[in-house]
């Protein structure tokens, strides 16, 4: 979002609060619908909405942190590389969460580090694709407008108007 024709303005509080909001919800809306997808003879109401309200409120935590590390590094929507850098942030944000929670839980063998590393990766990915839906929703988009005061003016070689010239 650009205002007063100032590039620098970049709104961080909005960016962030929509990541946090967009992000969570729409893990939750992608959870209910794959596990729809894995139990095809249930419908909406037997699963119910406990995937929907746990994965939100689960993912808000990484959800907040990618909208938090998105605003600092000020990424606009029109850019190229935006998607790729919000995925990226997104999947490392949501797989360092979920590891810090399996974690905290504790783990015994080797082999739990295996299984967790293949689950932070899961719960990456899925982090990832989240924060590249919202980014489309929350990121400001970019106003490449030639009134711009930043940029360097073209000169026109304008003498001022033939009327008032003496």
């Amino acid at each position: 979002m650009k205002m007063n024709n100032n590039v620098d303005s970049y709104p961080y509080s909005q960016v962030i609060i929509l990541f946090a909001g967009i992000g969570s919800v729409v893990g939750g809306l992608i959870a209910q619908l794959f596990l729809l997808f894995i139990f095809r003879d249930a419908d909406f109401a037997q699963i119910g909405y406990q995937p929907l309200l746990y994965v939100g409120l689960l993912g808000f935590i990484p959800a907040l942190l990618t909208g938090i590390f998105v605003a600092s590094k000020k990424i606009w929507r029109g850019d190229h590389k935006s998607i790729r850098t919000t995925f990226v942030i997104g999947f490392i944000t949501s797989a360092i969460y979920m590891g810090a929670i399996v974690l905290y839980l504790s783990i015994n063998s080797l082999i739990e580090v295996g299984v967790l590393f293949v689950f932070m990766i899961t719960i990456g990915m899925f982090g990832a694709i989240n924060s590249a839906i919202a980014s489309f929703m929350a990121l400001p988009k970019s106003c490449k407008s030639r009134f711009d005061n930043m940029g360097e003016k073209e000169h026109d070689y304008y003498q001022g108007l033939s009327s008032f010239r003496q």
